[in-house]
């Protein structure tokens, strides 16, 4: 009877969702790990092995220093976000995601260490930009693609399919778009960053669907009355 009973408790909705969490959690805590390595990394090349970025688009932007709200707040969107996501997704979503961003994480660290570059940087920053380059974060050497905008591109595509409520899934595209337009108005990092950042990231979702048609595909085979994944982006 105590058996049955505390195994009714591990396979609870809540139970499970909390597991969906900690196993997201996991993964972002990959990404923090891998991120602190390569810039450790390649903080200690030489400069002139060093890539500039550059380009024209990059001197039509002006610097914005108070959007450091949304490019440092963003961490928070990055990560809560994918928890969330997570948490409402059903156990069988979470493998096809949980690829999707070990996907992500590595090739983009990969990127990073094939082509390091530096970041711009404003002559005069905003106290609070300046505060966080000196005391908290690494020198930025881990640029292109930008990380940022993959990891919120990549919860923005998974809001779309998670949410049901259409307040969700806008919500999820607006905070991603404010994350990736601060990270050129507060130049830390070139337009190009920007680009393949993006393409990291839709090449993220990629795998997701990848993953779900393989799952489909096999509950198709299998018979029973498994419920197929959603997959497939609605506005």
């Amino acid at each position: 009877m105590g058996r049955t009973s505390a195994t009714a408790d591990q396979n609870s909705p809540a139970i499970r969702a909390l597991k969906r969490m900690s196993a997201m959690a996991g993964v972002l805590l990959l990404h923090l790990a891998c991120y602190f390595l390569v810039n450790y990394y390649n903080g200690r090349r030489p400069a002139g092995a060093l890539f500039d970025f550059w380009t024209r688009v990059d001197d039509w932007i002006p610097y914005i220093g108070w959007t450091w709200i949304f490019y440092y707040f963003g961490v928070l969107y990055m990560s809560g976000w994918a928890i969330i996501l997570a948490a409402k997704m059903p156990d069988r979503s979470l493998r096809p995601a949980l690829h999707a961003y070990l996907f992500m994480i590595v090739t983009g660290n990969l990127l990073q260490i094939a082509f390091p570059a530096h970041s711009p940087w404003p002559q005069n920053p905003a106290s609070f930009q300046y505060f966080m380059h000196t005391y908290i974060s690494n020198d930025p050497y881990v640029c292109l693609p930008s990380m940022h905008v993959a990891l919120s591109v990549l919860p923005a595509e998974l809001g779309l399919i998670v949410f049901e409520s259409q307040w969700g899934r806008l919500l999820s595209v607006l905070l991603a778009s404010l994350v990736l337009v601060s990270t050129l108005t507060l130049k830390e990092h070139f337009f190009l960053d920007l680009v393949a950042g993006m393409a990291l990231g839709l090449a993220a979702y990629g795998v997701y669907e990848w993953q779900v048609k393989r799952a489909n595909a096999r509950s198709r085979g299998g018979g029973g009355n498994t419920p197929l994944l959603k997959c497939g982006m609605r506005i």
